[in-house]
């Protein structure tokens, strides 16, 4: 009788490594070695043409992914099972390639009886994966499944507390449905307007707000300006003045503002009680008036609205005969419309301004004499469209010192900059390097010592001497060993985890090495609501590794406390240990200590900071902060 031997498919760049395996799979009686393929359009090819039982794949090839060519083959020849091997132990890359149809996932160096094993397990349609590695594989999930479910509760939480904040805000806010009714009001509608909430919803906001100053309905309003087709990249929004009712039939004035919600589901209103308005008008005028600085208002065509006394005084002109003017008059050679540019932004709200912007200009008084003067630039919106605030000071005396100072730092700027240069340059031909070495350990190392591996465990089969197999059990834990350190050091100059699963789960796996080599034991809290982008993760990974690399060097301690949390759109980072503590001024100016400053500059290059707190037996605190947008790309880091 004629037994069926398992067709098996062999794809790796390796040569030895693909031998050594074929030689085992040759040796089998119940195999039959059907193909070799050295990349990943290779291996698609030569399964979809010869369709064998199972592919022994090799997850780091030229030409493609693993769980790509996974999903490929399996929907080309169904009845085709994968076993991956892989020099990484990494949980993300074992659940890809699962997830994408692979029957097994190995780690290189396993005992051939685990491949041999493993391949049969495939043939029957069984999965096969390590113990270890299938922990980590579920520690992963429920990682993600209480991610999830956090997620889930935040929203709510939010929900919850976007109500709250609507009740407390000092605005009225009222969200109108689409056929213009009252959906929802906050708690300062019922203050401000006397009604309840019930006596509301479902009215139409006439029943608040009639008419605008203007005297068109305010619904009416409202709904011909959101019609209007806004500016590319600006939201449609009603904004006018009108007047409120209260429930006692008393009126007052009232700021209407008013925006689409997303998916045309509604509209937002804001209503905020502008009684007060003429009274803070007077008051402003006052201080316009009295302030030491000309400032001129101008519209968004440039038409001068307002012109102060010290203004009058500068130009030489009374204010009559400049209201109504353009603003040329007095400003005649800028280089561009410094009232109306299209990359400034004008603020939404009425009567908030920008952030100023300065200019130096030239001034011309009303008898013709040119003067330096600074001009600085706020932009607001009013009841009468966008208007300017100039304030414009005058730099005659300054100038000659000025020119001076912004030469030196202009000087200091660009050594600055040449510094920084100098410091993005290093980090990344050194993430070049770590890089370069690890694809080579991978490719080229690792890949021979596990032939070697397989080799031996194939001499093993022809030797029956006691001694001779001693020694060779020897042999293969030396082998063995070399090739867990070989897998430590890719992970030390990469680690997977850090593009797959995330910054924090990357500092687990460097802090589980670390308990493992000294015996630390360590605390790791993540705030973080998002990843950060993958260079800003090697970053702070970096500068971490580095502060961690010193706590196991230097510090002696017992216990580490990591925690990642959101600051001010970046990440702050903080590692305390209870180790003997050092003087880190004294520490920085020793040979050998170079990492606490690299530390320092590699957070300064994108515009954040480090700090390092220590005294002798006290511990040590290392802080920094990197903005979440570094400004670096994966070329950089």
């Amino acid at each position: 009788m004629t037994r069926i031997r398992t067709r098996v498919m062999i794809a790796d760049d390796d040569r030895a490594l693909r031998d050594a395996l074929a030689d085992l799979i040759a040796s089998q009686p119940d195999l039959e070695l059907v193909g070799e393929a050295v990349n990943h359009p290779d291996v698609v090819r030569l399964a979809t043409r010869d369709h064998p039982r199972v592919v022994v794949l090799d997850a780091r090839m030229p030409g493609g992914t693993a769980p790509a060519t996974i999903r490929t083959i399996r929907d080309r020849t169904p009845t085709t099972a994968i076993l991956v091997l892989s020099a990484y132990e990494d949980p993300s890359s074992a659940l890809e390639s699962l997830d994408a149809g692979a029957s097994g996932y190995l780690v290189k160096g396993v005992a051939n009886e685990e491949i041999l094993e493993a391949i049969a397990r495939a043939a029957r349609g069984q999965v096969s994966l390590s113990i270890p590695l299938a922990k980590e594989c579920v520690r992963v999930m429920r990682r993600d499944l209480e991610n999830a479910r956090r997620a889930e509760a935040v929203a709510l939480q939010n929900t919850n507390l976007l109500r709250q904040l609507q009740d407390r805000a000092p605005t009225a806010i009222l969200l109108l449905e689409a056929n213009g009714r009252i959906e929802l009001v906050n708690a300062t509608v019922q203050q401000l307007f006397g009604f309840r909430r019930n006596e509301l919803v479902g009215e139409h906001l006439t029943r608040l707000v009639p008419v605008s100053r203007s005297g068109e309905p305010t619904d009416e309003l409202i709904y011909r300006l959101l019609s209007h087709e806004p500016p590319e990249g600006e939201q449609p929004e009603a904004h006018f003045t009108a007047v409120g009712r209260r429930q006692n039939g008393s009126t007052f004035q009232v700021e209407v503002t008013a925006s689409q919600l997303p998916g045309q589901r509604g509209v937002s209103v804001f209503l905020r009680d502008i009684s007060e308005l003429a009274l803070a008008e007077a008051h402003y005028q006052q201080l316009f008036e009295s302030s030491p600085e000309a400032t001129v208002v101008v519209d968004a065509d440039g038409v001068i609205q307002l012109v102060s006394t010290a203004a009058e005084e500068l130009f030489g002109y009374p204010r009559e005969d400049l209201i109504g003017r353009s603003v040329d008059a007095l400003l005649p050679d800028h280089p561009v419309t410094i009232y109306r540019r299209e990359s400034d932004e004008v603020p939404t709200e009425a009567g908030a301004p920008t952030a100023p912007g300065g200019l130096e200009l030239v001034g011309r008084r009303r008898d013709g004499t040119d003067f330096p003067v600074d001009v600085s630039i706020r932009r607001i919106r009013t009841d009468e469209g966008a208007q300017v605030i100039l304030t414009i000071r005058d730099l005659t005396e300054t100038a000659g010192s000025r020119a001076v100072l912004e030469h030196s730092v202009e000087m200091l700027r660009a050594a600055g900059q040449e510094h920084r240069n100098v410091l993005v340059e290093l980090v990344r031909a050194q993430e070049r390097e770590r890089l370069r070495i690890a694809a080579g350990i991978h490719d080229d190392s690792l890949q021979v010592i596990t032939a070697a591996a397989l080799r031996l465990q194939q001499l093993r089969r022809r030797l029956s001497e006691p001694e001779d197999l001693a020694v060779l059990t020897k042999l293969e834990e030396t082998v063995k060993l070399a090739a867990d350190r070989l897998r430590r050091m890719i992970f030390d100059f990469r680690p997977p985890a850090l593009e797959s699963e995330g910054l924090i789960a990357a500092l687990h796996d460097y802090l589980e090495q670390l308990k493992g080599e000294i015996g630390i034991e360590y605390e790791l809290t993540s705030n973080l609501e998002t990843e950060p982008p993958v260079p800003t993760r090697v970053l702070i990974y970096r500068i971490a590794q580095e502060a961690l690399m010193n706590v196991r060097k230097h510090a002696q301690a017992s216990r580490i406390q990591v925690r990642v949390s959101d600051v001010n759109d970046g990440c702050l980072t903080e590692i305390i240990d209870d180790g003997v503590g050092y003087l880190p001024l004294e520490a920085e100016a020793k040979p050998g200590h170079l990492g606490l400053i690299l530390m320092r500059d590699r957070a300064e290059i994108v515009g954040g900071w480090c700090r390092v707190e220590s005294t002798p037996g006290s511990g040590t605190i290392v802080e920094f902060w990197v903005p979440r947008e570094s400004g670096l790309t994966g070329g950089d880091l």
